[in-house]
């Protein structure tokens, strides 16, 4: 481009794009480059799958194109959503045009122009450090955070700071899972400091239909889930949920790491009974939680199977040995067809204990009346324990690390957001049983339960002497 180009599209983002990079955006992310050349601060909420992650990384490209000398910051909660996600798009749309591949020098943690990789860059920091977005200073600052809701508050502070320079510019996208925060305060109390945008997933081209009205059918359009993941709205929360939804979401967008060997394996199997119920079989390993399989209609031996293949894989990959190593807890559901797999699971160790060392069966009943000072049965002790792994603060106000990684599954997050409770007449809590919820026409909580047997705290204990 000649200067008079670089004059031109410095305020023309989507004809850069459009002449440029090669894209062809929708009205929405039209909306939101025309926004971050003409504000200094926008903020984008929307619904799951419209297209964020692409006009950030446009953003990007078209900033360092059209500016000299600029730096950009990125950053989002996690590795994955940083790295595997939006830097992985802006490396897509530089190798769109040859020209930009030649300008432009793209690695794993930056983008600069060629020639100049010190002082005419972007670069990718994860938002787990505090520090990530300290130390920027250039005529030309732009700040893009991704996933904003799920970024602490402390990262945003030297932003602010930053902001006082004249061409500093900051965009923020992301769904809006948490009701406080820099996020949700730029979309409320703060919101006349931003250019705020706003996009429903119903709307944009971008998102599956079927997507759609399935969340839709499943857990209602007045659902949270629905709410934030379809139509970009804040959850509402209702007073009878037991587990927020911004819980729940902050933990399926928390960073995790391996730990090497790990200290913790759990295996656990919600059994489906009849008609829509599926089996579903996972696994925590410290506090990252999988699904494993599930299934519709599927008989109890062959659920016995695939719970023996994932421990037998689980043992493999861990380099698990009977003389060092306590065996796996394998819970599941003992109600109606589900004592049918623990009865297999039973034969099965008993007649190889030499082979299934690590088979240890916990059978475990929902909804039996238990006695405890706070909670009625034993789902509502399961969803307690699961809620307190959850929780960003200690007992005594204290923030301490993140304590469950749940997966990024639809009906998960539905199921464990959207589980009511009530007090009984002696001051217990007790959660709605698994029946009560069909009653309100959503789906059997499979994948919610399956979690709840995961994080079901057992006794650890070594494999038994003479196993080998």
């Amino acid at each position: 481009m000649n200067a008079d180009a670089v004059m031109y599209y410095a305020g023309h983002p989507a004809g850069f794009v459009e002449d440029i990079i090669r894209a062809t955006p929708d009205a929405h992310q039209r909306k939101i480059l025309d926004s971050v050349a003409a504000n200094r601060m926008t903020s984008v909420r929307s619904g799951h799958g419209v297209g964020k992650s692409a006009v950030e990384a446009w953003v990007l490209i078209w900033y360092i194109c059209t500016h000299p000398y600029p730096k950009i910051p990125c950053t989002a909660p996690t590795q994955h959503q940083l790295f595997d996600i939006l830097w992985a798009e802006v490396a897509k749309w530089i190798r769109s045009n040859p020209a930009l591949g030649t300008e432009l020098v793209w690695t794993h943690e930056k983008v600069y122009m060629r020639g100049h990789p010190e002082e005419w860059f972007a670069v990718a920091r994860t938002a787990s450090k505090p520090d990530a977005l300290q130390g920027f200073h250039a005529d030309h600052l732009l700040y893009i955070i991704d996933e904003a809701s799920g970024v602490d508050d402390a990262i945003f502070e030297p932003v602010l700071g930053s902001l006082s320079t004249p061409d500093a510019k900051l965009l923020m996208c992301g769904n809006p899972t948490q009701l406080s925060g820099f996020f949700y305060d730029s979309h409320n109390r703060n919101r006349a400091s931003y250019s705020t945008i706003h996009i429903d997933g119903r709307e944009s081209k971008w998102v599956q239909r079927e997507s759609i009205e399935r969340i839709a059918r499943m857990y209602g359009e007045d659902s949270d889930v629905f709410r934030v993941r379809v139509t970009g709205d804040f959850p509402q929360g209702g007073d009878d949920i037991f587990i927020p939804l911004p819980l729940v979401e902050r933990s399926v967008n928390a960073e995790y790491a391996p730990h090497g060997k790990p200290a913790l394996i759990h295996i656990g199997c919600d059994v489906a009974r009849f008609g829509a119920d599926r089996t579903v079989i996972g696994y925590r390993v410290d506090e990252k939680v999988e699904f494993y399989k599930k299934r519709s209609g599927q008989d109890t031996m062959k659920t016995a199977s695939d719970i023996v293949a994932l421990g037998e894989g689980l043992v493999e990959k861990y380099r698990l040995k009977p003389e060092s190593d306590p065996v796996i807890p394998v819970k599941v559901d003992d109600g109606g067809v589900g004592g049918g797999v623990v009865d297999r699971l039973n034969q099965i160790r008993e007649n190889d204990p030499a082979r299934f060392w690590w088979l240890d069966v916990v059978p475990v009943g929902f909804g039996r009346r238990i006695r405890h000072k706070h909670y009625y049965d034993t789902t509502t002790y399961m969803m307690a324990v699961v809620k307190k792994l959850l929780q960003p603060f200690d007992e005594d106000g204290l923030p301490k690390p993140i304590e469950l990684v749940l997966p990024d599954d639809d009906d998960l997050v539905a199921q464990l957001s959207g589980r009511r409770y009530a007090v009984t007449e002696d001051s217990k809590v007790r959660i709605e049983s698994k029946d009560a919820v069909k009653r309100r026409g959503r789906p059997s909580p499979d994948e919610a339960d399956c979690v709840l047997l995961l994080c079901l705290p057992v006794k650890p204990r070594k494999a038994k002497k003479g196993a080998v």
